[in-house]
């Protein structure tokens, strides 16, 4: 069959559009990171201050072995100390990550976060914001 389109003439042969087409290969790289999720606890507080908050964080990894770099940030804008993790277990999927921030005084009332963030090579991952709301009595 002749096809003409755009004034190009194509042959087109029975059977020959029915083959399976080749799925395009990806070169681009994984991603080392799964889930980064981020909690707080207690998520309300109401009573006498200081509170002090412990925020949890879940770092999925998918490539061994790897290295990694994680850092929270504050709503107050405070960001703590670059800290890296050396992921060398084969079995490993979840790395666990802490911070505790402690705050408050009598009659203050807080809505606070913070969140995660994660990088290895050129991927960078944040979190969730993790908010806590605090009433000092």
């Amino acid at each position: 069959m002749l096809v003409r389109a755009l004034g190009i003439a194509l042959v087109v042969l029975p059977g020959l559009a029915a083959l399976p087409r080749t799925p395009a290969r990806s070169d681009a790289p994984q991603s080392p990171f799964g889930d980064v999720t981020l909690t707080v606890t207690p998520i309300k507080f109401k009573g006498a201050c200081p509170v002090r908050l412990h925020f949890f964080g879940r770092v999925g990894v998918t490539v061994h072995p790897m290295v990694f770099n994680y850092h929270f940030e504050r709503s107050d804008g405070a960001k703590g100390q670059l800290k890296v993790i050396r992921v060398t277990n084969p079995n490993a999927q979840t790395i666990g990550v802490h911070d505790w921030w402690q705050l408050g005084a009598a009659g203050q009332h807080y809505t606070v976060w913070e969140r995660l963030y994660v990088a290895s090579g050129n991927t960078r991952i944040t979190s969730n914001q993790a908010e806590v709301d605090i009433t000092c009595e």
